[in-house]
């Protein structure tokens, strides 16, 4: 059993290797006025991060969770990020289709789809 100084020494390595930076939006409903509306993405945070494609083992072994999705975004562990949220990588954007379930919350991984 890893212990919490285990976690945060993995935490504290693994935060070293997010070379990349994040800027996560979080949708929000704006209402017309006139019984409908739409989502506007407000800026919730910056973090560092790792953007990479997904694997073909990834694929082939089904760890995959998101059939949609391209790549993986890896952020700190304690970062704030939903299904519905956005990230902002190197002026390009993502959706947030997959957030992996970890069994030692060192990192978290997304899977992402790009904006075209």
């Amino acid at each position: 059993m890893l212990t919490t100084a285990d976690l945060t020494a993995m935490r504290t390595i693994a935060n070293a290797a997010l070379p990349g930076t994040a800027v996560i939006t979080g949708g929000t409903f704006a209402s017309d006025g006139g019984g409908g509306g739409s989502v506007v993405y407000v800026a919730g945070g910056t973090v560092a991060c790792r953007l990479g494609p997904i694997r073909g083992d990834e694929r082939e072994m089904g760890e995959r969770i998101s059939p949609d999705a391209d790549s993986i975004v890896t952020l700190p562990f304690n970062a704030v990020v939903t299904e519905d949220s956005r990230l902002t990588i190197d002026g390009d954007t993502y959706n947030v289709a997959a957030i992996r379930d970890r069994s030692w919350p060192v990192t978290l991984r997304v899977e992402v789809v790009k904006q075209t």
